[in-house]
């Protein structure tokens, strides 16, 4: 700025406004009109390409800690499929080579990648897919039983409910309109409040009566007399007194395992119809689940019972 002000615009090497070279032994040049706008007009250009290049260049992507760059690399393998070298991982990263090899050993080791022993690509494993089937197991069974217990419960207004012990989890479904339901999830309890209240009491304590219609296998579905479990006092009801009355059929995934129980459950004098004849209803319902959840019935009977 001072030799700006003097009416030099400097000598040796690049002067101050961005104007061409000059010898080192040269003699100051002096700033008149027609050459001060020309090195500004110099100085404007240079600085307008500096700021389009750098605004233009794509910016290195910033690398964070141990756990970000495992995860860029879990991320980068799941959209290639055919795998990749380290080099590969290392480019598209922007990583050094021995970072992304420290980082895929790493996932090797614990099982998260595997790599090619003829081609050493590297490529995810199937383990986040286990964790995640392990993860929605619950969420699996809400799926694929939600749609199917809301349509009964619309068609036949019944109260009821879906259980996972596995999560100690209830949800209650019942109808509130023509075409609307509601729901109510309690979280640890394996079994129903009414199936608790009863069976968590010595039977001579228990002051309700309840008659509870476990199925289990199609043998129950076509003689449900036989399966009924009757607890409370004995005798006959007195005098306005209900009955609750309750059904419920296993739901099984692929591994034939039963991993819940859907059922229904309302209050009468009797036990009529939910535990003569509404019971198939529930069995079916069950087994439908249980298709949905890849569950094959080892014979014709026990599909159509």
């Amino acid at each position: 700025m001072a030799e700006l002000l003097s009416g030099k615009i400097g000598h040796g090497g690049q002067n101050i406004v961005g104007g061409p070279k000059r010898g080192v032994n040269a003699p100051p040049l002096r700033l008149t009109h027609s050459n001060a706008c020309r090195y500004s007009w110099i100085a404007f250009s240079e600085n307008a390409f500096r700021i389009v290049e750098t605004r233009d260049t794509p910016s290195r992507p910033q690398t964070g800690t141990s756990t970000d760059k495992a995860l860029d690399v879990c991320e980068l393998l799941s959209r290639v499929p055919r795998g990749m070298s380290v080099s590969d991982v290392a480019r598209a990263l922007h990583l050094p080579v021995s970072s992304a090899h420290r980082v895929l050993g790493v996932l090797k080791r614990r099982g998260y990648v595997r790599q090619d022993d003829e081609t050493a690509r590297y490529s995810l494993s199937l383990k986040m897919l286990d964790m995640m089937f392990r993860a929605l197991g619950g969420s699996e069974l809400r799926l694929h039983a939600y749609p199917l217990v809301r349509d009964h419960v619309l068609r036949t207004a019944q109260r009821m409910f879906l259980a996972m012990p596995a999560a100690g989890e209830v949800t209650y479904l019942w109808p509130t309109g023509p075409d609307e339901v509601a729901m109510r999830t309690v979280h640890g309890r394996e079994m129903p409040g009414h199936c608790a209240l009863y069976f968590g009491v010595a039977e001579a304590q228990a002051t309700r009566r309840l008659s509870c219609l476990k199925l289990s296998d199609s043998t129950h579905v076509r003689t449900p007399s036989a399966a009924i479990v009757r607890l409370g006092p004995p005798g006959d009801l007195p005098e306005g007194a209900q009955r609750l009355v309750c059904t419920c059929a296993p739901i099984r995934d692929y591994t034939t395992q039963e991993v819940g129980r859907v059922g229904a459950f309302v209050h009468g004098a009797g036990e009529a119809p939910l535990a003569t004849t509404d019971h198939r209803g529930v069995w079916e319902l069950a087994r439908n689940i249980s298709l949905r959840l890849g569950y094959l019935p080892s014979t014709p009977l026990e599909a159509s019972a």
